[in-house]
């Protein structure tokens, strides 16, 4: 998966300061592992969450300056467009997993709500994090410290598309166009559907 990826970013790189489609479906579901996420609220999120419906993980820290909040602010809009050309009942529920849940684990229901009252945001242990990151081929890392004790976090900003029975079927990798990317996950929809009923 890993390799396809990097072919597709070497296929967009020209086109990369355009919004477009940067997603990929995989060639084959990834089932993902028990998972087991929470907020400092006491809810829970885990991998029965996910059945029944479609969802949108993205991973990052809440102090991240670039990356998160555009990504959120990306979903934000294609999940808008997705809502024209899908039944309500299939439109993407989009979940942000902090990787540092040292800083983040005191408030981190009130980040994604801030894009979208329906998004969510957690954290859990790092064992449960890094369960989730390498089932789903992603990348973080925790720098370190200053004398002052502040660090910078480095991951990846792909999108992961979870399927109604709780695998992996697509990637996303921000930026993307709205329009598109709705296109995108209805086709990737559809294919579910017809997979479902043969």
């Amino acid at each position: 998966m890993r390799r396809l990826l990097h072919l597709l970013a070497l296929l967009c790189w020209p086109a990369l300061a355009q919004a477009q489609v940067q997603g990929v479906m995989l060639d084959a579901p990834v089932a993902l592992p028990d998972l087991a996420f929470h907020d400092e609220t006491g809810a829970t999120f885990t991998s029965a969450d996910l059945k029944g419906q479609w969802t949108l993980v993205m991973i990052g820290f809440m102090s991240c300056p670039d990356v998160c909040p555009f990504t959120l602010g990306n979903l934000e809009a294609a999940v808008a467009e997705t809502g024209m050309r899908v039944r309500p009942d299939n439109l993407p529920k989009v979940w942000f997993l902090s990787v540092d849940p040292d800083r983040d684990g005191a408030f981190v229901s009130e980040y994604a709500p801030f894009f979208h009252p329906d998004f969510r945001s957690m954290t859990g242990t790092r064992a449960q994090i890094d369960r989730f990151i390498d089932a789903t081929d992603g990348f973080y890392r925790l720098l370190p410290a200053d004398k002052d004790g502040y660090y910078e976090v480095q991951h990846s900003s792909a999108v992961s598309v979870i399927a109604p029975d709780g695998t992996l079927r697509a990637k996303l990798q921000p930026p993307f166009d709205p329009g598109l990317t709705a296109e995108f996950l209805a086709r990737l929809q559809l294919s579910y559907r017809k997979e479902k009923t043969q």
